[in-house]
């Protein structure tokens, strides 16, 4: 061949060569670097801690404690997962196909570690690692524990992977691999207690071994919080309420902080947020999850008498004397509505002790639907407490405007007689008639029930106070009402008297489809209450066993120093 072609044939080769260079590596020099980055440069996700939440006396109610997983780096094994896999199931004892599980379940990235067999000891860890080397990594991780996973589950709610509501939460920041509260105050104060997670960068080879360490960024510690709660009172009212289904309340009726927050059944935390048995918890009928002292709502009863009687007195309708006669029925038109009892000429004090359906009817009738529906308003039904945790229920306070939109049906005067003592279709919450009662104790103003103390080491202020702008006069009248209640051999709540507290309080006996509910609302000391407390009883058939709960958990209290006379 001519020594010409061939030159010719060189220099086009060597133009071609440096073009392409040029074009690789000036060119599209930053492109390739930044894939070529992407290929060796990996982030290992670091969990944060989680802030601890903790009663009024500093007792942990939850915290982040240490695990330890077995992981996998992917790419690492890629060739040799399936036998790994049974090794550590013949190694461990755990079955193949779990670990198989988790691995499907967990895997994110190629590159990033894949926890597969989960919560082990640390001693367990560290002799598998001994015996696999390289080909796992022991990974520690905070797990969310609930020493009292029963007794504060409704006020606590548990933490899971954001991961499973990722489309709504990601828009507040949130990584589908990050924790997030979910219901109770892990919930609603996930802001200060999540923290911010953290991650390692590290250099892998084409192994996927990891080869060196390029930075860190540390993850941010969440904040304590420390609740109103009294534990040691939180786990008394449980024990009161057994195998009951309902709810018990203290709370001071002063600041609306809140010493005793249960609801039965309840559920067990931990093994929720462990994912064990979360499919038994929603068939189970008694419908462990809700929340009964806020996210469930009861016709009231005879609880709704001194909403009644203040209204009265307030519009001037009757008097402390005004009397009505009570043969044990009250006949409307053709309608006959009972009295539990024959109770003869009640004045109102009287009506209030015996809780007299007869005398309210009466009353009821004077007042009119718009005055009652207006007062009830006035004491916060039908609206939320506002307290601090979420999904809390509103409840119903009915009127003819109600009953159109909502029944499709007249408002007709029995409507009104049925409310009167709390019954028809006026439906509220154990904690909105908690809050209603302690108008009554504090002097007359609705207080914001809350369960937050302290955020970190500072006092948070919820001290919020809607004035009723009721007389003196009238409020000292219906508080004399309850206390002769408690007082009096024939008071409805006379049980409580031995127990020396100084009690004043309504009992209710709501009728419902099934069995009737069971209430008592009260304060005590009388003279200037500290407390103010709801027992309700669902479908316990009477008042007397919500009294009955009340009267042995008090008397608990006073025995272990709980409460002062």
């Amino acid at each position: 061949m001519d020594k010409r072609v061939i030159r010719r044939v060189t220099l086009i080769g060597f133009s071609l060569i440096l073009g392409g260079l040029f074009y690789f590596q000036i060119i599209k020099g930053d492109y390739y670097l930044v894939r070529s980055k992407a290929n060796y440069i990996k982030v290992i996700p670091q969990d944060t801690i989680r802030g601890s939440i903790l009663d009024r006396n500093k007792k942990l109610l939850a915290y982040d404690k240490p695990i330890f997983n077995i992981a996998v780096i992917p790419y690492q094994i890629r060739n040799k997962k399936r036998d790994l896999f049974y090794e550590l199931s013949h190694f461990l004892g755990v079955p193949y196909n779990k670990i198989n599980s988790n691995y499907n379940r967990n895997v994110k990235s190629f590159f990033a570690p894949v926890s597969i067999i989960e919560d082990i000891s640390k001693e367990e860890a560290l002799r598998t690692k001994e015996r696999f080397g390289d080909d796992i990594i022991i990974k520690e991780m905070p797990f969310r524990f609930y020493p009292f996973s029963k007794e504060v589950s409704h006020i606590l709610g548990y933490v899971k992977r954001a991961e499973i509501l990722y489309n709504k939460l990601k828009a507040y920041g949130y990584t589908p691999y990050q924790r997030v509260g979910f219901l109770g105050v892990e919930q609603y104060y996930d802001s200060y207690l999540r923290g911010k997670d953290g991650g390692k960068l590290v250099e892998v080879d084409s192994s996927g071994k990891i080869v060196g360490f390029l930075g860190e960024q540390v993850p941010q510690r969440g904040i304590d919080i420390t609740l109103t709660i009294d534990l040691r009172m939180q786990i008394a009212a449980y024990k009161a309420l057994s195998e009951e289904k309902g709810a018990i309340i203290l709370m001071d009726p002063y600041n609306g902080e809140i010493f005793v927050l249960c609801s039965r059944p309840s559920y067990d935390l931990n093994k929720v947020t462990k994912g064990k048995g979360v499919q038994n918890i929603f068939r189970d009928k008694r419908k462990p999850f809700i929340n009964r002292t806020i996210q469930a709502t009861y016709p009231l009863g005879s609880v709704f008498k001194p909403i009644v009687a203040i209204a009265g007195l307030e519009e001037k309708l009757i008097s402390k004397d005004t009397t009505f006669n009570c043969p044990g029925y009250f006949i409307f038109k053709d309608s006959k509505f009972s009295c539990w009892d024959i109770h003869g000429v009640q004045n109102l004090i009287d009506a209030l002790v015996h809780s007299c359906n007869v005398y309210f009817y009466n009353l009821g009738l004077r007042a009119g639907i718009e005055r009652i529906y207006r007062w009830a308003k006035k004491f916060n039904f039908g609206k939320k407490t506002d307290i601090d945790l979420p999904y809390e229920k509103k409840g119903i306070v009915p009127n003819p405007k109600w009953k159109r939109k909502y029944r499709k049906k007249m408002w007709f005067t029995g409507d009104t007689i049925n409310i009167s003592i709390g019954q028809g279709y006026l439906e509220v919450t154990p904690l909105q008639a908690l809050v209603a009662i302690s108008a009554f104790a504090n002097g007359g103003y609705i207080v914001r029930p809350h369960l937050l103390k302290k955020i970190g080491d500072e006092e948070t202020a919820f001290l919020s106070k809607n004035y009723l702008n009721i007389s003196s006069f009238h409020l000292k009248i219906i508080k004399e009402g309850l206390r002769e209640a408690v007082l009096r051999k024939s008071g409805t709540a006379h049980l409580l008297y031995n127990l020396s507290l100084g009690i004043a309080g309504k009992t209710g006996t709501a009728q419902t489809s099934g069995k009737s509910h069971g209430w008592f609302v009260g304060f005590f000391p009388y003279r200037r209450p500290r407390y103010s407390i709801c027992v309700f009883l669902e479908n316990a058939g009477s008042s007397y066993r919500a009294l009955k709960v009340a009267y042995q958990l008090l008397l608990q209290f006073k025995r272990e120093g709980l409460i002062k006379d």
